[in-house]
């Protein structure tokens, strides 16, 4: 879950015009900065409001002098934030000691762009630019996941397979070009092609692979053949044709 503000601004009314030029920088660098500028009347929910505004910010800065020492209600606003675990910048405006847990971490800069410039590298990216990356992350995840999901469901087609045909004349065991091959499947023509000078040819057939093959033989001058053969014959399968006998005379 993303925080809605970048910083919360602790800070007394009194200090007003020194804390406003901070606000205004940070703002301008592009952080979302709570800064209350609500009058409190006794009585009223203002430590809910200021609980919500605290768990909604990332961090807190504490713009500490002699007015916040002691007020109710930066004590509270700290205190809500060190609960939270947020990350607090204290910032001294004056010589009035912090409190000793958060004297090392002390801000002695006075100018409010300064200041500013001290707590970029600690705030990181303002808090719209965060939301933005992570939404982009979140978009380039769902991509990734869409297509492997679709590449589940969609499987590459496996290669085809292979089946090597070689065509020799019975009689003189010479190769036979220009035999026409057919695979055949029942009366259909599946695949077809023509030996080359070798008298092969490969056929380049698509999955699933049978376990026999249809195959039928024909050349002008040679008797034609149809055959089935197992798909598990050594390759290249050799197929003898033979010319018809001469006619009687």
């Amino acid at each position: 879950m993303f925080a809605r503000y970048d910083i919360f601004l602790s800070y007394s009314r009194v200090d007003s015009d020194r804390v406003t030029p901070l606000r205004d920088e940070l703002r301008r660098l592009g952080y979302r900065v709570f800064f209350d500028v609500q009058s409190i009347d006794p009585g009223s929910p203002w430590k809910e409001r200021l609980r919500r505004a605290i768990r909604a910010s990332r961090t807190l800065v504490l713009c500490w002098s002699e007015h916040t020492r002691g007020s109710e209600y930066v004590t509270f606003e700290y205190s809500q934030a060190d609960a939270f675990r947020r990350r607090i910048f204290p910032w001294r405006l004056d010589k009035t000691p912090l409190p000793a847990m958060m004297e090392l971490q002390a801000i002695n800069e006075p100018d409010p762009k300064a200041v500013a410039a001290l707590l970029k590298p600690a705030l990181g990216w303002p808090a719209a630019r965060r939301r933005g990356a992570w939404l982009a992350a979140a978009v380039v995840a769902a991509a990734l996941l869409g297509a492997e999901a679709w590449h589940i469901s969609h499987p590459p087609p496996l290669p085809p397979w292979i089946f090597q045909v070689e065509v020799t004349d019975r009689v003189s065991r010479t190769p036979i070009a220009g035999v026409e091959v057919d695979v055949m499947k029942g009366n259909d023509v599946q695949a077809s092609a023509k030996t080359d000078a070798r008298g092969r040819f490969d056929f380049h057939l698509p999955q699933p692979k049978p376990e026999t093959i249809q195959l039928r033989f024909s050349k002008e001058g040679y008797q034609g053949d149809q055959i089935s053969v197992s798909t598990d014959t050594p390759q290249p399968f050799p197929e003898d044709l033979s010319k018809p006998d001469p006619p009687a005379r």
